[in-house]
């Protein structure tokens, strides 16, 4: 897939998937910790976990969760999965933004872009994507933050040779307009979830087919089978 047909199918799914900002109505806080928290789950079970922890914390701030013991955010956040590390992670980073002025979250969503990523990932628990995440959804820095749907796409849109995260990122944020970054990082999710998914996907349905290297490989191999079939049913 070229430039252009990238911008061609980038436009497509933006009009087919209307931006859904999960993110809406959290502080910067609660989207760091419930990007935590989607750490190799679902999206049901990561808000089934945050809701559980607010039920069982109340407000969810850095203060409140530096205060509550390990044992107890583990049990809050069960649903969420791997508890043994996420609850460290959460009240690591809860304590590690505690500061006299109750506002540090904020304060490294302020600076530059470049400088607010170094500072996140200096964080317990904090990587690349989770930083991503929090830059775009908590504070609308133009990063393009990758998951597994957005890796499983590039790969199959050929859009990278290398699939590292920070390749991928790369070369998303290459191609897209600082100001669509989060809206296309949105749509290429719902797609994956949608008919682009892991496994079966459903390609008959997807609006984009014609500009997806995946899918024109797919078609020539199939053509290439029918017709070897074709062939030995005529010397039969």
């Amino acid at each position: 897939m070229d430039r252009r047909a990238f911008t061609r199918t980038m436009r497509i799914l933006e009009s087919r998937y209307p931006v859904e900002d999960w993110s809406r109505g959290m502080t910067p806080f609660e989207t760091l910790i419930s990007t935590i928290l989607s750490q190799s789950t679902t999206v049901a079970n990561e808000r089934r976990g945050l809701n559980d922890l607010r039920s069982s914390v109340g407000e969810i701030t850095p203060q409140r969760l530096a205060d509550t013991p390990e044992g107890e955010i583990a049990k809050a956040i069960w649903h969420a999965g791997l508890v043994t590390q996420k609850a460290p992670r959460i009240r690591g980073v809860a304590r590690a933004l505690l500061d006299d002025r109750g506002d540090r979250l904020e304060r490294i969503l302020a600076l530059p872009t470049d400088r607010a990523r170094e500072e996140l990932m200096a964080l317990p628990g904090v990587g690349p994507k989770t930083a991503d995440v929090v830059l775009a959804m908590a504070a609308g820095h133009p990063t393009f933050p990758v998951d597994t749907h957005i890796a499983r796409i590039a790969r199959r849109w050929n859009l990278v040779r290398r699939t590292d995260y920070e390749s991928i990122r790369a070369a998303l944020e290459r191609w897209t307009p600082p100001e669509k970054r989060k809206a296309w990082h949105l749509a290429i999710i719902a797609h994956g979830r949608t008919l682009c998914k892991a496994r079966n996907p459903r390609c008959g349905e997807c609006p984009v087919r014609r500009d997806c290297d995946w899918y024109q490989r797919k078609r020539a191999r199939e053509r290439r089978t029918h017709r070897r079939v074709r062939r030995a049913a005529t010397k039969d």
